[in-house]
């Protein structure tokens, strides 16, 4: 026999070798993977429901197949592509990216500083002068950053799961007490309860105490979507300090990544604190017991016989100017919304509103009233506001109604406390911050509107105007002048192409529009002029808008309105109906936590989440303001104390400048518990002659 011909033998036996050991392979891959698979279904269906129901209500396409490499790991080929996800090495390509990943970590991370020069005497502020002192120190220091990912970590955001090999042998090594996993690829997730035991992993995160949230077959907007409720739920420390992981790349997981960094900074907005708390909750109680009438549906009301008639939500930024002459068209033939400070634009326009509405509690908001127009121009308005208006406001117009504003402490008190003595349920404003343009257009919506033009609400900064030219703003001689922030860092899409700048607050009162809109179905939304684009809302120049020049009866309707959504519950609280000993016990608990010992970071960290949770254990009970009272105040010191303590390598260091910042909670925590049953009724006496000592 010729050496070519055993050559050739050889090289066909081998691949018979091969073939026989592929087939083998895959038969046990079968058999064990289909075990897997029920297994993980159970687990599933146990703790993660609606998975489990995505799961099963999968089906697989005809060629959906694994293929079973050396040592049983199996590979696959994702729907729409031509090669493998992996490659031949499967577990050596894994661990050398979990080991590049643990050594050359990526943290999201906020420097922390909250910038706070005031003469405000509120407990709040002065704390957050002494935090903002302790900060500055703790990042003067020369330490040295955090690369390589520890033992244990706040939380972490795996993008990516692909068939989920790189899970179990990460969380071999680390643990994390918030542990976020997102894969928009139902197909690619459905495959790996083939390939890892997600029970085992399931089963041990919960008895540790961590929490795993599950993110599948969800695009970039629900993500985040996700991503805000778990933080409202849990706290927005869960989200601050977070190790990031991406798996594999796709347009899909770039744009997950793209969009959680993009929108970080929203989960550190609108905390809210304790002296806006107990404001709030006095205004409230005192609108309520004023008689002010709140806006209430009742749940088989007639059907609203004015919902075609358009209405205008207008905002003061600078595309206002170019829509002067189509206000004055269209004044008699719709129903008029003005936006805070946009009053003054329209009356200089020549236009009375239908209704003026404002969102702002502190007494400065009625400072501002009468420093711009005089008390004659509000006794012919009506108002619309939220619960936790200065109460002076609504004696200035002709009519009131109050709105509840949500999620506030007077809000879910005030709900309690009336659908106790009333059996009537009031539903907070959907959407209403954090701008008063936010709350003018939940009420054009609440009403139930069809037709909604939003006018000069631009969300941001064109051409480096601020507002309209008409505005008050522009008025050298106010004093409040200097209010406006000019600090724009966000680049929106213009509703014509182009670039709107905004800040961080105007960047949230976008995605609020744009989340109402997206909820109020056959809804109607035009956007007009120049302003930020917002989904949803179909884009208009100013000549393009056409209103049917049929008048309207405008006192027919604004008096149907007042009649049809707003009632005098007849009620007065008292101080017998609020639980001061609750709250002096949940901050002694959260007190006694903290004083607890500790030696390390691992468990200082602990201690933050143990008050957490249970602080939070009381939201959605029936004491749930009292949670509210706390949590805003918490979330400013726990975010950068659990930053602080995951920042640097030295341990001991970072111990002595987190002692400090805790002893300083603490003092906060007892100024609260004192302070509450004393001033739980007292208004805001915060207003511009303050502001001018």
């Amino acid at each position: 026999m010729s050496n070519d011909l055993e050559k050739q033998l050889v090289e066909i036996e081998s691949k018979l070798a091969d073939v026989v050991a592929q087939k083998e392979r895959e038969i046990v891959f079968e058999q064990i993977s289909q075990q897997r698979f029920e297994q993980n279904l159970q687990t599933f269906q146990q703790y993660y429901p609606d998975v489990y129901n995505s799961i099963t209500q999968y089906k697989k396409r005809d060629d959906f197949k694994f293929i079973v490499r050396e040592g049983g790991f199996a590979d696959f080929i994702p729907a729409g592509h031509d090669i493998p996800l992996y490659g031949v090495d499967i577990e050596e390509t894994v661990a050398t990216q979990v080991e590049r990943y643990r050594n050359k970590a990526f943290f999201s991370m906020t420097k922390y500083g909250f910038g706070v020069k005031s003469d405000d005497i509120r407990i709040h502020i002065q704390y957050m002068h002494a935090l903002d002192e302790h900060l500055a120190d703790f990042y003067a220091q020369d330490l040295t950053p955090i690369s390589k990912l520890p033992e244990h970590f706040p939380s972490a955001i795996i993008f990516g799961v692909g068939l989920g090999y790189h899970i179990p042998l990460l969380l071999k090594q680390h643990s994390f007490d918030y542990l976020f996993i997102s894969e928009p690829d139902l197909e690619l997730f459905y495959a790996s309860l083939y390939c890892i035991d997600w029970s085992s992993i399931i089963k041990k995160i919960d008895e540790e105490g961590k929490t795993l949230f599950l993110q599948v077959g969800v695009s970039y907007k629900q993500f985040f979507a996700t991503l805000s409720a778990v933080a409202a739920d849990i706290g927005a420390f869960s989200l601050v300090r977070s190790y990031c992981y991406q798996h594999y790349p796709s347009p899909e997981v770039n744009q997950l990544i793209k969009e959680f960094f993009q929108r970080y900074s929203d989960f550190q907005l609108g905390f809210g604190f304790y002296n806006d708390a107990i404001t709030g909750l006095a205004h409230g109680i005192e609108n309520l017991n004023k008689g002010y009438e709140f806006f209430y549906k009742e749940p088989k009301a007639p059907k609203f016989p004015y919902a075609d008639v358009p209405v205008f939500v207008i905002g003061n930024g600078p595309s206002l100017d170019d829509a002067a002459g189509l206000l004055q068209q269209v004044k008699d033939r719709a129903i008029i919304f003005a936006s805070g400070t946009a009053l003054g634009s329209l009356l200089k326009m020549g236009i009375d509103p239908d209704f003026h509405v404002l969102v702002e509690r502190p007494k400065i908001t009625y400072d501002i009233l009468l420093d711009t127009q005089p008390k004659e121009v509000y006794e012919k308005l009506n108002l619309l506001t939220v619960d936790v208006m200065y109460p002076d406001v609504l004696e200035l117009y002709k009519w009131a109604g109050v709105g509840l504003k949500g999620p506030e402490a007077s809000t879910f008190f005030l709900y309690q406390y009336i659908a106790i003595k009333k059996q009537k349920l009031l539903k907070a404003m959907p959407n209403c911050g954090p701008l008063v343009v936010n709350t003018a257009l939940s009420y054009a919506v609440s009403m139930g509107f069809k037709e909604i033009y939003l006018v000069g609400v631009d969300n941001g900064y064109i051409n480096q105007a601020t507002h309209s030219k008409f505005s008050i703003y522009s008025d050298e001689n106010l004093d409040f002048k200097r209010t406006v922030n000019k600090n724009a860092r966000h680049k929106l899409e213009g509703n014509f192409g182009g670039v709107v700048m905004a800040t961080d607050l105007l960047k949230v009162a976008k995605t609020q529009i744009e989340n109402l809109i997206n909820t109020s179905k056959n809804t109607f939304f035009y956007n007009v002029g120049y302003g930020a684009k917002l989904e949803g809302a179909h884009p208009l120049i100013v000549e393009d808008v056409f209103i049917p020049k049929t008048a309207i009866d405008k006192d027919k309707v604004v008096a149907d309105i007042k009649s049809r959504f707003f009632t005098d519950f007849e009620l007065n609280v008292t101080e017998a109906d609020i639980n001061f000993k609750l709250l002096n016990d949940v901050c002694e608990h959260m007190i006694a936590i903290a004083e607890e010992p500790y030696h390390s970071r691992v468990e200082a960290s602990d201690l933050l989440m143990r008050q957490a949770r249970y602080l939070y254990a009381f939201n959605g009970t029936k004491f749930t303001y009292i949670f509210h009272m706390v949590k805003g105040s918490l979330l400013y010191f726990h975010c950068p104390m659990l930053t602080m303590l995951y920042s640097v390598e030295e341990e001991k260091e970072t111990l002595e400048h987190f002692e400090k910042v805790r002893k300083l909670w603490v003092g906060y925590l007892n100024d609260i518990k004192n302070d509450f049953p004393l001033n739980w009724n007292t208004k805001c006496d915060w207003g511009l002659e303050q502001r001018k000592v």
